[in-house]
């Protein structure tokens, strides 16, 4: 799911990934998971390989993502393939395919099976408790209906830098984080363009994590809360106006909380359960003030 963001989420695991590469320990570290990324992601292998390799799946009774919902009237069923390559210490190169479809029938016009494939790669360089990131991410859609796409199939290329910082209060884990994208439309204005090319979307976030110690004392169960209050500089668009779109929407985008609960149930097996809410005021298209939403994860780590 995108419960943060997907690239939010990408880097805030290597984050964690990093971290515990550099400790070498055997603690469980769940800094933040879950993508507003579409369904929680697996917390990273705590161990110190090269390489790892996370795999899950995940059910999102709506798919919202940066403020939209992006497929009205049902959920969706992902699957996430995410290798992670530690080539130093310091430096993490992630690469987290994402597949998803439609549960059931989606838009007005009949279209069903709407499915999405997304292919990012994603480098975080770690200097102490910061944390560097930028990325590129393939966003594939297809049987999205538009006059202008062909086959109903839409592309877009984005690019992305981030900044976090990790630090402690008693048991605590905290991250605030900063992301930004900017969009490079497609080349020659081909038509299978689906977002506004020179557009771009910046979320401040605030991430935690917390041992649920009560429930489980080797704290292997975390809660992950994540908060962020975006901003869309012409890369949303407004409602419907007589059958067609409002240009392009900039100001404060939306308000977003994530609730996830991880249980890392052995060193290869999680689940993950969240609830979400997202606010906008900005009558984004598809998209009601409020939105309640959840899902879930079965996580694999290798």
């Amino acid at each position: 799911m995108k419960l943060m963001t997907r690239v939010a989420t990408i880097a805030l695991t290597a984050v964690a990934a990093t971290a515990s590469l550099k400790a070498d320990t055997n603690s469980t570290n769940s800094m933040a998971t879950g993508k507003d990324v579409k369904a929680p992601v697996v917390a990273a292998t705590p161990a110190s390989p090269m390489f790892n390799l996370n795999v899950s799946e995940n059910y999102d009774s709506r798919y919202m993502f940066r403020g939209v919902n992006e497929v009205p009237n049902t959920g969706i069923l992902s699957t996430t393939f995410s290798p992670i390559w530690h080539i130093t210490a310091n430096d993490t190169l992630t690469v987290p395919i994402w597949y998803a479809t439609a549960v059931g029938k989606t838009f007005p016009n009949g279209l069903q099976n709407y499915r999405e494939l997304d292919v990012p790669v994603s480098y975080t360089h770690a200097i102490g408790n910061w944390t560097l990131g930028a990325g590129y991410q393939l966003y594939v859609y297809i049987n999205q209906p538009s006059a202008t796409h062909p086959g109903g199939t839409g592309i877009q290329n984005e690019v992305n830098v981030n900044v976090a910082y990790t630090y402690k209060t008693g048991i605590v884990t905290w991250t605030p984080a900063l992301f930004y994208y900017y969009e490079l439309g497609t080349v020659n204005n081909y038509t299978y363009g689906s977002v506004n090319a020179g557009s771009s979307f910046l979320s401040p976030q605030l991430a935690a994590s917390v041992p649920l110690n009560f429930l489980k004392s080797d704290g292997s169960i975390t809660f992950n809360p994540n908060v962020q209050y975006n901003f869309s500089f012409a890369y949303n668009d407004g409602s419907y106006n007589n059958g067609a779109l409002t240009k392009p929407y900039s100001g404060a985008n939306n308000f977003q909380v994530q609730l996830p609960i991880t249980w890392q149930i052995t060193k290869i097996v999680s689940l993950t359960g969240y609830v979400a809410y997202s606010y906008q005021g900005a009558n984004l298209v598809q998209t009601s003030p409020s939105t309640v939403w959840g899902g879930a994860s079965v996580g694999l780590s290798f």
